[in-house]
């Protein structure tokens, strides 16, 4: 070592890897080790050293990923590797980066690998679920983000996903380890719309054995003692129990047996009293045929026998006496509670508060809100005025919970998520919107845009009073202070004189007179350079729709709940392809979506090319479809170009091989030139 004394080297080491010099510090402190093998100084300056490399590839490698340099950034991150193969980080952000060049199988197992070496690592084992998820691997993708769950029951994106992977398919097999993360789902509140997992929910339930073995004898139902131990079982079944609490069933075999029990427990009121088992079963029965509007079928013996239970009700009120619980309830599965005039003296115990407020109270909330409710101007006669109509009697969607944004995005999220094709960026300096939203129905839209946008102030508009009225009762409840509500034709618009940054219209336009005469007042309310959002029925995808209201026609039915409930009875025997197709809409489980699926007052469909031709003659520009992960997946596999998910000859020539991907509704972004 010449004569330099250690701590001189050392010193001099120490000075080279500050100055980055890495190698000739290396040098110098090995120097001092074949000397003293034994010198803690100079081992404790090699190892801070090689984490010191590692930090400075790191650094390096993310700074190339930021500038968009990934292969570079790849190789910077190997060499991290090289220096320590046991940093979990380090396979993570190699895997971000295969994961941004689309080298998926390369990209899943850099994570395997980084959780290997770090087992509880959830943000790893989430991005697995979520490329699984973008290969259309759904079951793969419930299970993964379902153990993220279990490593962090916190993990509220986790819970998202969970509920989205599940809403793409149905099970086949019992997973009862999904029964816990599923409830959760249901259970939390502003999380998740319960309606989009509910069918395959439901799929998932009926893979129970215990589930199984009482739907074989659903038909032949009656109440005695061992059918009582079946309602038993049904009420420890906690997720069918929740579910049907909070959205309809969308199946035919629980529904069978939904109705036999009921028709049972009616017949059967005297046995029950003593019964708690029943009297919970009987409580989500009440709501689930609450939510469904009583659209299940009921024979001339149950009308009497209603009729006989509302008979006692009176003489006991009229009396100063309570009904007990389960005479409520039993009526309640059968009946509107709000439509007698001894409702809001009905008084049930604690574990019945949710029947009160969900069945009576709400409704008496509503009808004041109505009566406050602005009005821009009166609805002339017409069809505006029939299609008001509808939904007064029929207020649509009705819904009991929603997913709430926790975290509202700018408008240049928005449109970086939506990856939307601009015009021109003007609208992305609007820091503080003003929206539209033209026919918000019962609040489900409002409220998702008022939660989804950042600083917006929302302006939403319907026909119905009641629609309005139960919209503004659900924004009060989730303590939104952004929505003004307000009844208007969209064809009054311009009596507001005000214009709007973006506009959102899904699903109004199609049950319009004239659609194009709505849409042009649409577009004359939206600022040059503004956004808007359209939603319209494709005549290909409505071809079983169009059926079904030609055979509506036919047999000259008008719109009164018991022609609705008798059609739809008698579709469930029908054997045509288009019955059955109408069976497996969700719509077809409630009144109010059935009666807006095929008994609506006025509909309109369209094609692609119809679109694109009142796009040009609107001055507007189309900017992308809004559609799920599936339907781009498949679309980019014959149409690999960046620019052709904006070409709409080329998603009419999908739409033609494919002629259910718009079964919902042409929704689309367009932008004013």
């Amino acid at each position: 070592m010449g004569h330099l004394s250690i701590n001189q080297i050392l010193l001099k080491a120490n000075s080279f890897s500050k100055k980055g010099k890495i190698e000739e510090a290396r040098n110098l402190y090995q120097e001092i080790l074949n000397s003293y093998p034994n010198d803690l100084r100079a081992k404790d300056g090699i190892l801070a050293l090689n984490f010191s490399i590692i930090d400075n590839f790191n650094d390096i490698g993310n700074s190339l990923y930021k500038q968009g340099k990934l292969d570079e950034a790849l190789e910077t991150l190997k060499k991290v590797i090289l220096q320590n193969p046991n940093v979990a980080e380090s396979y993570y952000n190699i895997a971000i980066i295969h994961t941004k060049k689309n080298n998926l199988k390369e990209a899943v197992n850099a994570y395997k690998k980084a959780i290997s070496l770090k087992p509880d690592f959830t943000e790893a084992y989430f991005n697995i679920g979520r490329i699984f998820y973008d290969m259309g691997q759904y079951y793969k993708a419930i299970e993964v983000f379902n153990r993220v769950i279990s490593l962090n029951p916190d993990h509220t994106s986790a819970y998202s996903h969970l509920a989205v992977s599940i809403s793409k398919g149905s099970f086949i097999k019992s997973k009862p380890h999904l029964y816990s993360p599923i409830l959760k789902l249901l259970q939390k509140q502003n999380f998740i719309q319960p309606e989009t997992i509910a069918k395959a929910t439901i799929s998932l339930i009926k893979c129970d054995p215990i589930i199984k073995d009482i739907l074989i004898m659903k038909d032949n139902y009656k109440l005695d003692k061992s059918k009582i131990k079946i309602v038993s079982n049904l009420s420890n079944q906690p997720l069918l129990i929740k579910l049907m609490s909070v959205t309809p069933i969308i199946d035919l075999d629980i529904e069978a047996l939904l109705i036999n029990i009921r028709s049972s427990i009616l017949l059967n009121l005297s046995k029950i009293q003593d019964i708690p088992e029943i009297l919970s079963f009987q409580s989500s029965l009440a709501l689930q045929c609450f939510i469904n509007e009583h659209l299940y079928k009921e024979n001339l013996i149950e009308t009497e026998a209603i009729k006989s239970l509302e008979h006692s009700i009176d003489l006991i009120f009229s009396e100063g006496g309570q009904p007990e619980p389960f005479m409520i309830l039993c009526l309640a599965s059968y009946r509107p509670l709000y439509l007698y005039k001894w409702s809001q003296s009905i008084s049930l115990p604690k574990q019945f508060q949710n029947i009160s407020k969900t069945l009576i109270h709400d409704f008496f909330k509503e009808k004041k809100l109505s009566s406050e409710m602005p009005i821009l101007h009166k609805i002339i006669e017409g069809v505006s005025s029939d299609v008001r109509q509808q939904y007064e009697e029929n207020p649509y969607p009705k819904w009991m919970n929603m997913r709430i944004n926790s975290t509202p995005l700018t408008i240049t999220q928005v449109v970086k998520n939506a990856n939307l094709s601009l015009t021109n960026d003007t609208i992305n300096s609007i820091t503080s919107p003003d929206i539209l939203i033209a026919g918000c129905g019962t609040g489900v839209h409002s409220i998702g845009a008022a939660s989804h946008y950042k600083n917006s102030n929302v302006i939403a508009i319907d026909l119905s009073l009641r629609s309005l009225a139960y919209a503004k009762r659900k924004t009060q409840e989730f303590g939104l202070n952004n929505i003004r509500y307000m009844q208007a034709d969209i064809l009054d618009l311009e009596k507001l004189d005000k214009q709007f940054d973006i506009i959102e219209c899904a699903g109004v336009l199609h049950h319009m007179k004239d659609p194009m005469a709505g849409w042009q007042v649409l577009r004359n309310c939206l600022k040059p350079g503004g956004l808007m959002r359209i939603g319209l029925y494709s005549e290909l995808a409505r071809e079983y729709v169009v059926q079904t209201r030609n055979e509506i026609k036919k047999l000259d039915l008008g719109t009164k709940s018991f022609e609705i409930k008798s059609f739809r009875n008698n579709v469930t025997k029908l054997e045509k392809s288009h019955h059955h197709q109408l069976v497996k809409t969700a719509d077809f489980y409630d009144l109010s979506s059935f009666r807006d699926l095929v008994f609506h007052i006025q509909e309109h469909r369209f094609t692609i090319p119809q679109i694109n031709k009142y796009l040009s003659n609107l001055g507007m520009r189309f900017c992308g479809f809004l559609n799920d992960s599936e339907i781009n997946r498949t679309f980019r596999l014959e149409n690999k170009s960046p620019d052709d998910a904006y070409n709409l000859e080329k998603w009419k020539l999908y739409e033609e091989m494919n002629t259910d991907t718009f079964s919902n509704m042409y929704q689309f972004w367009c932008q004013k030139i």
